[in-house]
């Protein structure tokens, strides 16, 4: 059975809601009726179909779209993303941020936070499944699908609803059947969680399909349509009371070796192992899970920009991180792409640079001379990436270019300039390409975003192509030497508090010069990057700072004002202070 040793404080937890709230109508936290097919009607009013699209976190919408429903309501939503929270795993969302997020909806009511419930307590919250980044992105989305789908619950009379919870199948039957469940994680949670005799602890759609697809190869099973969820669960069921059989004193998660490798092996791999007869390579551990507190630790960023990047590259598939040197866009570019892809996997995240050279030849596809001294069709970086992402649709990969402005765009892309743009993604909109051969179609896959990066400081450069700007989001970025953050972070790196001081109120000195020079601009600043100790041998000290006035500053001065060495002059004199 399903049932992971680590998942009995999620599995009671959810046995109490099953009782007080999806068959009671009760409250998790009060006495009150709040899970009702009223409440959730209401909600489904003020959320479901009143999305708001415009600028702003989640929360941000949320709380605008909820603040004319009744107190309850607002409680109930609060209760919702409990659920949404209970079974996700604590190295993905930890259980402080859980909680302050159920908290800070709850308050919304005006009601006092129950903060000593036993619903909120660590063990119970520390969860099991890792759902990757797409569940953090499309967190509305799934709250948007228990708001419809409880609705349509409590629609049913209670002889129906019990008779339901007492049948698995039946359950799954009915849930699948509501709308969008097939594109939504939830569903899989809330089956783990009710019936974890019968169902895994896996919420992505694709991994279920791989396993099915691996076990079954392998006994020479023939594998059940993967267009229907159900048989999926059903055939997962079998393949695990199968190993149970062969492995009785061994707790099967799918996640984990051996059984990981079934599903997960490197085909070319095995046949080399093979042909040795040597024994099987050890298996490789998943990449670790990627999540928002490991993304925004050692960030300069607040918050709220950090989301609004999240939510643009999120919803417009495309978005350039644009600023002047040393702001971080390589730093921050990284990890937006383990945050979208949930975890650290290098097969699933590239980087090109773009330059005056670069071409279509490169990026795309191109006759390439061969050893033989002829000619042979070889695919491109972007080409090969999008091949990669087309076998795992329901994984998202990220493509980073940096320095995107220094190269002909027209030139590098040239008919995938269409293709880039978010609603001309997938197979419906393939075209041919420029070597392509007769018959043969190319469209960039849904599940591939592509990041940005453009130096705002670089004089070579023209303005952006028009094309450029109409496909892609663009997101400033800015010195860090006011932010907390960054005042924090150099006192940890063991900077004393003197020299913490002096590198803000000498750089944003330069900065404001900078900014106001009629020649220059905001584009021109110096960056934070320039003063992040990299943790080598030397100790960050006075002599630290002057070197690196000395070789990094000084000489982006006299580059930037080299017409007026004068003026060189008198602002080095301000960083020597």
């Amino acid at each position: 059975m399903g049932r992971l040793k680590r998942a009995a404080a999620i599995l009671e937890a959810a046995e109490q809601w099953k009782q007080r709230c999806l068959l009671d109508g009760g409250s998790l936290f009060t006495d009150e009726r709040l899970w009702t097919r009223e409440n959730f009607e209401q909600l489904r009013i003020h959320f479901v179909e009143k999305l708001d699209k415009g600028a702003g976190s989640f929360d941000e919408k949320l709380r605008g779209q909820l603040n004319p429903a009744p107190a309850e309501e607002k409680r109930l939503c609060a209760e919702i993303f409990w659920v949404l929270y209970l079974p996700v795993i604590s190295s993905f969302v930890k259980p402080a941020t859980k909680i302050n997020r159920i908290r800070r909806v709850w308050e919304w009511s005006g009601a006092e936070f129950p903060g000593e419930h036993w619903a909120l307590q660590d063990d119970g919250l520390n969860g099991v499944l890792n759902p990757g980044a797409a569940y953090n992105f499309s967190l509305w989305r799934e709250c948007r699908f228990i708001v419809s789908e409880m609705a349509d619950w409590f629609s049913l009379p209670m002889e129906k609803r019990q008779s339901l919870l007492n049948d698995p199948w039946d359950f799954a039957e009915w849930l699948y059947e509501r709308q969008d469940a097939r594109r939504r994680q939830f569903p899989h949670a809330l089956l783990f969680l009710l019936f974890p005799d019968s169902f895994e602890s896996i919420v992505v759609l694709s991994h279920k399909k791989e396993i099915v697809k691996a076990f079954f190869g392998k006994w020479n099973k023939t594998p059940p349509d993967d267009k229907d969820n159900v048989a999926l669960d059903r055939a997962l069921l079998e393949i695990r009371s199968r190993l149970e059989k062969e492995h009785p004193d061994q707790e099967i998660h799918f996640h984990l070796p051996p059984f990981l490798d079934v599903w997960r092996a490197d085909p070319a791999s095995s046949q080399s192992s093979a042909a040795k007869k040597d024994p099987p390579p050890q298996p490789q551990p998943e990449p670790e899970a990627y999540n928002i507190e490991s993304a925004l630790e050692d960030l300069f960023l607040d918050d709220r920009q950090f989301n609004r990047i999240l939510d643009s590259i999120a919803r417009g598939k495309n978005l350039i991180l644009q600023g002047p040197p040393g702001v971080g866009k390589t730093y921050i570019a990284r990890r937006i792409a383990w945050l979208l892809t949930g975890s650290k996997d290098p097969h699933r995240v590239e980087m090109a640079q773009f330059h005056q050279s670069y071409a279509y030849e490169d990026f795309v596809q191109g006759w390439r001379p061969n050893k033989a001294g002829g000619f042979k069709l070889r695919n491109g970086v972007f080409f090969e990436f999008c091949a990669r992402a087309r076998k795992r649709p329901d994984t998202k990969f990220v493509f980073i270019i940096d320095e995107i402005n220094r190269g002909n765009l027209s030139r590098i892309f040239g008919e995938l300039l269409m293709l880039i743009e978010a609603d001309k993604r997938g197979p419906d909109h393939a075209i041919r390409l420029t070597y392509s051969a007769d018959g043969e179609r190319f469209s960039v896959p849904e599940n591939v975003y592509l990041l940005g990066m453009m130096n705002t400081a670089d004089r070579s450069l023209a303005m952006v192509d028009y094309a450029l700007r109409r496909r892609f989001a663009f997101e400033e970025l800015r010195p860090a030497y006011g932010s907390e953050k960054f005042r924090e972070y150099l006192i940890k790196a063991g900077l004393d508090h003197t020299l913490v001081e002096r590198i803000k109120h000498n750089m944003s000195a330069i900065n404001k010069d900078i900014c106001e020079d009629g020649d220059l601009g905001p584009g021109f600043e110096i960056g934070h990057s320039f003063f992040v100790p990299d943790g080598g041998a030397d100790s960050a000290d006075e002599r630290w700072y002057d070197s690196i006035i000395k070789t990094r500053i000084e000489p982006l001065l006299r580059e930037y004002w080299f017409d007026r060495p004068q003026r060189v002059k008198d602002l080095t004199a301000i960083l020597r202070q």
